[in-house]
């Protein structure tokens, strides 16, 4: 692909590709406030809410425009505001879709113009809708962590990426690892202090990084989880709350990326 890809100047390719991550994001605000939404509903009545309804104010219930739907130029063209009644939009639109954006250019400055790098975005895609739904509603729905983990299997088994018994004991000591966590601070204090949604995402993570880079991410995901913790104790006092674990472990798996590729 790069040899067919060379004739273009990278500033052409890269600039194609933030459109098209760009583009995804905005759907992706979508899928994130639907998904959650939807949790027990049939797989086909998932599809058809997702496919065949058109993207509205979420106040006035309004269709949008294909103007008003463009990436980050809506946001900021209409200043947060919904173009047909006046009322402040969500800041979520525009951050969910500069941050897919930057996540799908990612692979690509790692790995260039590569099928490596088109398979990663895969990836990328899959942790930006459980990034956003888990810090939202603090749930990860099996409807993304399977997947992303049977994908994970199913890229390092044809491609090799990491050699597929590595990914399938990541997947395995993943799930286990924290499974084990949990039960030993539950029995210590009774309580729970992460979902079984985080067990299923470190399984995916496992199979796609394979048990060697289990520990580190792990470390990175603590390390930042609890900096966020004493923060947001010191901004909000007795008044502080449990916060999503997801997100830090994702944050590890791409901090690892990085670094063993960069």
């Amino acid at each position: 692909m790069s040899n067919l890809l060379a004739i273009y100047p990278d500033w052409l390719l890269y600039s194609f590709i933030a459109v098209i991550g760009l583009l995804f994001g905005s759907f992706f605000t979508m899928v994130t406030w639907r998904m959650p939404r939807m949790v027990g509903m049939g797989l086909l009545a998932q599809i058809k809410a997702m496919s065949w309804s058109r993207s509205q104010c979420p106040s006035c219930q309004t269709d949008l425009t294909p103007k008003q739907l463009i990436p980050l130029f809506s946001w900021l063209f209409y200043r947060g505001r919904c173009a047909n009644c006046g009322t402040r939009v969500p800041s979520r639109y525009f951050w969910i879709e500069l941050f897919t954006g930057l996540m799908t250019l990612l692979p690509f400055v790692l790995f260039g113009f590569t099928e490596k790098a088109l398979l990663y975005v895969l990836l990328m895609w899959f942790l930006v809708l459980i990034f956003v739904i888990d810090i939202e509603h603090q749930l990860i729905l099996d409807s993304l962590s399977l997947p992303l983990l049977a994908l994970g299997l199913t890229v390092n088994a044809i491609w090799g990426f990491v050699d597929i018994k590595s990914a399938a004991i990541g997947a395995a000591a993943g799930y286990l690892s924290l499974w084990l966590v949990f039960w030993g601070f539950k029995l210590a204090t009774g309580k729970e202090g992460m979902g079984y949604g985080d067990f299923k995402l470190f399984a995916a993570l496992g199979a796609w990084f394979g048990w060697q880079a289990l520990s580190p991410i792990l470390l990175i995901a603590a390390l930042t989880g609890i900096f966020w913790g004493i923060l947001q104790m010191a901004v909000q006092g007795a008044q502080s709350r449990q916060f999503a674990f997801g997100p830090f472990l994702i944050l590890g798996a791409l901090a690892i990326l990085v670094l063993q590729n960069y």
